[in-house]
């Protein structure tokens, strides 16, 4: 691996994998040095961690990707964009500036069927779908609604870049694995349908996201049942 002989010893002379065990250049030597592979180059390395930095991000409600963002409602706007860097959720709405509480259902299918109720009012209930956001009764003055949601991770870009956003003492292991899966997967194929080295590290990273999630909680979670006026005229704002 003509890349990764040249980047080897100088990820060592710089001390990365001493200083910075969980920067984007000590993680790509790591692999690397694991696969040992020299059809394996850095890239192929780089995209497969950014691949499975993504995959973690999704899989749990990591704090540090936990956001806010307002979406504004004109009168008789029955839904809104999400922000451009939501991962999952929306977990939670309130409308704005009372805070008052709108449930959030599964899909706007679910807000359609409540839609056939008679409602009038503020939003009570909303829907996320198509990365736009469903609200009902639609508004019939301006109004901004709150939104919580996990966003996107910061990629890994630079060989200093570390991801943050995972815990310490699993940003190495998630992503280790999850990138020498990928990439003994492809170098595994048709081998007799014998996939060790891939068997091996998928095991491995299935192991540390179960940590991970146990840690965090999972991404999705069973709606909590709230009690919310359907027929009242009260104002929330």
């Amino acid at each position: 691996m003509a890349e990764a002989r040249l980047y080897l010893p100088r990820a060592a002379a710089e001390g990365r994998r001493v200083a910075c065990p969980d920067a984007l250049g000590a993680l790509v030597a790591e692999v690397a040095e694991i696969v040992g592979d020299p059809a394996v180059g850095e890239q192929e390395i780089v995209r497969a961690l950014g691949r499975g930095l993504l995959a973690a991000a999704a899989a749990a409600r990591l704090p540090d990707l936990a956001a806010e963002a307002r979406l504004p409602f004109g009168p008789g706007q029955e839904q809104a964009a999400l922000p451009a860097d939501l991962q999952h959720g929306p977990v939670d709405a309130f409308l704005l500036p009372g805070r008052g509480r709108i449930r959030m259902l599964s899909n706007p299918a679910a807000l359609r069927r409540a839609a056939r109720l008679p409602g009038r009012g503020p939003a009570r209930l909303a829907a996320a779908g198509g990365g736009r956001l469903h609200v009902w009764p639609v508004p019939r003055a301006a109004v901004e609604v709150a939104v919580s949601y996990f966003r996107l991770p910061d990629p890994l870009a630079g060989w200093a870049d570390k991801p943050a956003c995972l815990p310490p003492h699993l940003a190495g292991r998630l992503l280790v694995s999850f990138a020498c899966r990928e990439v003994f997967e492809r170098l595994e194929e048709g081998a007799d349908g014998r996939k060790s080295q891939t068997t091996a590290y998928g095991a491995r990273w299935q192991a540390a996201l179960d940590e991970l999630v146990g840690l965090c909680g999972p991404a999705t979670l069973q709606d909590a049942p709230v009690d919310v006026p359907l027929c009242t005229g009260e104002d929330w704002s």
